[in-house]
């Protein structure tokens, strides 16, 4: 009532009409200066025109990890940039062309727990240097902290894949799985059945289990795929290479600004929770050369298959009969060398634990013997 009689003793007009209930204080409201300077970093770190932004990231991560940089210690949420970013038309919009019609299988995915765990792996190719030839990109991440590493080479040979991995698992973890594609040089014959190709007897020797996504089926290694795109986007489209030792010095400082600005997204915004784990790295004395073959040793290899309208998945060039009732859905198949089986597993969904659909037997076309110990490739 008081209220009331106050607003009629102003002499306002208007007094009778219900008033905004917006705070009249907003202690919470960024300042101008510093929406400036968000405005200001976004374009800096967008023109990609020093050493420093050349492979720079320009969401509101990256401005929010150069703000720390520059010294702010009130930093506004990534929420508040974002709208910054919006407000100003500096948002760049992505198109999805995802059918939403259409009926969502479940794919029987592996989680990775903790940094070393799983690794995804890919080749980009074919790339060409004018005046110098062609080139194949070997590139790694890491799915849990999304670090990379990559190289560069003038084939997609399975030598060099090799050759690359062996470099990569001195400097990082060496991973207890590594998924790849359906690429030759990853699982080597295209033709004869029940063939191990050179990386896959390598990372049976070491303890390292593949597994093999769908045939074409590209986006079930997102990870990588994603990184690739950014590979394409920020590192080849924007200079001209002379040959293969530049781009391959390029690559590095591409993938060391990457792997900064992912350890900055991890430690400041990730809910990601990891209890004690260990990992492992081939000593920096280890030497061992990529056309060397390693018999078949025991261990395991995995495949992800799509069941056809028969009932049948592929596994090394080879149909497998898994049932009729599965067909259309995706079933996660085991080979044991130690027990020369193959193993079908589905998965009805995410909670539920998996099925065993049926075991067969796989007799391999070589004994598996038991691996060669990594202190053999080690020079003393």
């Amino acid at each position: 009532m008081y209220k009331w009689i106050t607003r009629f003793q102003s002499n306002d007009p208007d007094w009778y009409l219900d008033e905004s209930k917006e705070p009249k204080a907003k202690p919470t409201k960024l300042n101008a200066e510093l929406e400036a300077v968000i405005i200001h970093t976004r374009q800096q770190l967008a023109k990609h025109d020093t050493p420093q932004t050349r492979y720079a990231y320009h969401g509101a991560v990256a401005i929010h990890q150069r703000l720390d940089e520059m010294g702010y210690k009130d930093k506004p949420h990534l929420s508040t940039i974002n709208r910054v970013l919006k407000r100003n038309q500096l948002i760049e919009q992505l198109q999805f062309t995802r059918d939403p019609n259409k009926p969502k299988i479940y794919y029987p995915d592996i989680r990775a727990l903790h940094p070393g765990y799983l690794y995804e792996l890919d080749l980009v190719t074919p790339r060409y240097i004018a005046g110098y030839g062609r080139i194949v990109s070997v590139n790694r991440i890491d799915v849990y902290t999304g670090h990379a590493n990559l190289d560069q080479y003038t084939s997609k040979g399975a030598e060099n894949i090799i050759e690359f991995i062996v470099k990569d698992w001195k400097i990082f973890a060496k991973p207890t799985y590594l998924k790849l594609d359906n690429e030759a040089a990853f699982r080597g014959s295209l033709i004869h059945p029940r063939t191990f190709g050179k990386l896959s007897r390598f990372c049976l020797n070491f303890g390292v289990q593949i597994i093999f996504i769908p045939f074409n089926e590209p986006w079930r290694n997102p990870y990588i795929e994603s990184f690739n795109s950014q590979f394409n986007k920020r590192l080849w489209m924007i200079q001209q290479f002379t040959d293969l030792d530049h781009l391959r010095r390029e690559s590095q400082i591409f993938r060391d600004q990457h792997n900064h600005y992912q350890t900055y997204k991890k430690d400041h915004f990730s809910k990601q929770q990891h209890h004690g784990y260990t990992t492992s790295k081939f000593p920096e004395t280890f030497i061992f050369n990529p056309s060397t073959e390693f018999p078949i040793t025991i261990g395991k290899l995995h495949f992800i298959r799509w069941v056809d309208e028969k009932g049948y998945i592929n596994i090394l060039n080879e149909p497998f009969f898994v049932t009729k009732e599965l067909c259309c859905e995706y079933v996660w198949s085991t080979i044991d060398t130690a027990k020369q089986t193959l193993t079908m597993y589905y998965h009805v969904s995410e909670t539920a634990p998996r099925e065993l659909v049926k075991t067969v037997d796989y007799k391999l076309r070589e004994p598996a013997t038991k691996p060669i110990p990594v202190n053999q490739f080690c020079k003393v």
